[in-house]
């Protein structure tokens, strides 16, 4: 089996993007999607959809889990403005909301083959500094027996840490442009040099031939990412309306978009998600059930956790 886990910021388009990869198409209606993506109501008040962690199996032996947005504001005004008690060991409002985050992406970080880091704007510092935290506060792997104290964990080899994807998602024309697109990838190497996160050479845009005239070779270092485009609903229509208006022959040709469509960028995005490799996440080997178990014995972990409680202390 292979598990897939999402973050990132509110109103990414994680809930969309996870739909899209697991059991739904872009021409479906949105609201038949498994993941439900944000209502026009809730995004008027700035809401999020999603809350806590949803999850979802395909016929490929595929989990895919849905999150809930990692520092919301959203999530903060709720717990500020309603009075909300928080928990004994949280002083303050944001403090909570924070190590919230931090327990769902450490809870990822140890339970999935694979962790996408959805972004729709190139590029937030301060979401590296939360992934290398998370990575820093991450659980450490079971050991295959009980004994927490026994040899079989240094016996068993390295601590575990799953393969990180970061999506560019509502790309620009010009994130597509060669130059620009070897600029992301210096970045993000750049960012992530001191992680243990697997953040290169699992998926790659050059091996799609997506990206015509670029070989392996004009990136010095090609690490895990991939640029969805908007959605042709958002932006087809007014430039085919603009080139309508002022050249009426333009109406009868295709738009001009300087990328494939947001249709073939997905699909193939999914064919690349499915051939992620499906390495062992424990010292045991798991099925669905046993998966399932052993991340609720994580996500206990991860609630109880001392280094978590002990940061949380520190931000106070």
């Amino acid at each position: 089996m292979l598990v897939v886990g999402v973050i990132g910021l509110q109103g990414t388009g994680k809930s969309t993007i996870m739909s899209l990869l697991s059991a739904n198409t872009p021409e479906e209606d949105q609201r038949s999607y498994v993941f439900r993506a944000q209502t026009q109501e809730i995004k008027e008040r700035g809401g999020n959809q999603s809350t806590g962690i949803d999850f979802f199996i395909t016929q490929e032996r595929v989990i895919f889990l849905d999150t809930q947005p990692i520092l919301s504001p959203f999530i903060l005004d709720h717990v500020i403005n309603n009075d909300r008690k928080l928990p004994p060991e949280y002083n303050l409002p944001h403090t909570y909301v924070e190590m919230q985050s931090l327990q769902i992406a450490a809870f990822l970080f140890t339970v999935c083959h694979v962790v996408i880091v959805v972004q729709d704007w190139f590029t937030d510092i301060n979401l590296y500094r939360f992934l290398q935290t998370a990575e820093m506060l991450k659980p450490s792997t079971p050991s295959g027996s009980h004994d927490s104290t026994g040899s079989s964990s240094s016996d068993d080899g390295a601590e575990y840490y799953p393969h990180i994807v970061f999506l560019q998602n509502k790309s620009r024309r010009e994130d597509f442009c060669p130059r620009n697109f070897k600029d992301m990838h210096m970045v993000v190497d750049k960012l992530m040099a001191h992680s243990h996160l697997k953040y290169k050479g699992t998926l790659s845009m050059l091996d799609c031939n997506i990206v015509p005239g670029l070989t392996q070779e004009y990136l010095d270092a090609e690490v895990n990412m991939f640029l969805l485009p908007v959605q042709e609903n958002d932006g087809e229509d007014n430039l085919n309306k603009a080139g309508a208006g002022t050249y009426p022959l333009f109406s009868l040709l295709p738009g001009y978009r300087g990328h494939p469509t947001f249709s073939t960028m997905v699909s193939k995005l999914r064919s690349q998600m499915l051939a992620m490799p499906r390495c062992q996440l424990s010292h045991t080997i798991l099925t669905e059930k046993n998966w399932f178990h052993y991340a609720a014995r994580i996500w206990d972990g991860v609630k109880k956790s001392s280094a978590l409680s002990e940061y949380s202390r520190l931000l106070c």
